[in-house]
């Protein structure tokens, strides 16, 4: 039975400190529900800031706010952070239920760079499991930004095809956030795979990017169609916010 869910994706500029990211979730928490959004997703690392030196307590109290903030709006958030977890630090997507709780989480499964050289995986640890959840009746999954498109020439790492495994497991929105830099020579790799990879397995991609204000980033914050084609997208300069409305 086909039903409508409302998605909004949110493209901010990150900031290394958490102080200064959370105030833009609450931010953006409360007025993607004023919108009438179901749920609203953040980019990549876009609370704790694109590195591994995060205080533990400072994030569990940040998500807490988050999850209170959910509850309030009635709005499902996802979270872009860092997360450390029996010694290992990981790149993660938090799904909360608009009541608050927590619905699912993902650790970035292909970080970029080689172990304890260059790149994510200087600091961070891969993810090990690939999971869906359901959300309002509708199964979903959650990528992080290099797990969905494995950008051949940077990292000697093969494509695990995660998309492909999520349509397998029934997925009809992948949540993809994204911290993908402003390096135009990737736009059309990143932004074919979104395409051809929504159609590969019929679902919708929404992506939330972190934002530059100088100049474009080089994968849109928007959601990609079933059919390979955008629904909507934020202009790539600078930061914006999404809603759209998905038949699934």
């Amino acid at each position: 039975m086909t039903q409508e869910v409302r998605i909004s994706g949110v493209q901010m500029l990150v900031s290394p400190d958490l102080e200064r990211n959370l105030p833009k979730y609450l931010s953006h928490i409360a007025a993607a529900a004023e919108d009438g959004a179901d749920l609203v997703l953040f980019p990549e690392l876009s609370l704790t800031g694109y590195h591994g030196n995060f205080d533990d307590d400072d994030v569990r109290g940040a998500l807490e706010q988050i999850a209170t903030a959910a509850r309030e709006h009635g709005i499902a958030v996802i979270v872009g952070t860092g997360w450390r977890e029996d010694g290992a630090t990981y790149i993660q997507t938090r799904a909360y239920q608009g009541d608050g709780t927590l619905l699912g989480t993902h650790e970035k499964m292909v970080p970029t760079g080689l172990e304890g050289v260059s790149g994510d995986r200087k600091w961070c640890t891969p993810g090990r499991t690939l999971r869906t959840f359901t959300w309002r009746g509708v199964t979903c999954g959650m990528l992080i930004c290099n797990d969905l498109w494995v950008t051949p020439g940077g990292d000697p790492h093969p494509d695990p095809r995660l998309a492909y495994q999520l349509g397998k497991m029934g997925a009809q929105i992948v949540f993809h956030a994204i911290n993908s830099g402003s390096d135009q020579r990737y736009l059309a790799w990143h932004e074919s795979n979104l395409s051809v990879r929504a159609l590969e397995s019929k679902f919708h991609v929404a992506t939330a990017n972190a934002a530059d204000m100088d100049r474009p980033i080089n994968c849109s914050t928007g959601v990609m169609g079933r059919n390979g084609e955008w629904i909507t997208r934020v202009d790539r300069l600078g930061e914006g916010r999404y809603l759209a409305t998905l038949a699934v």
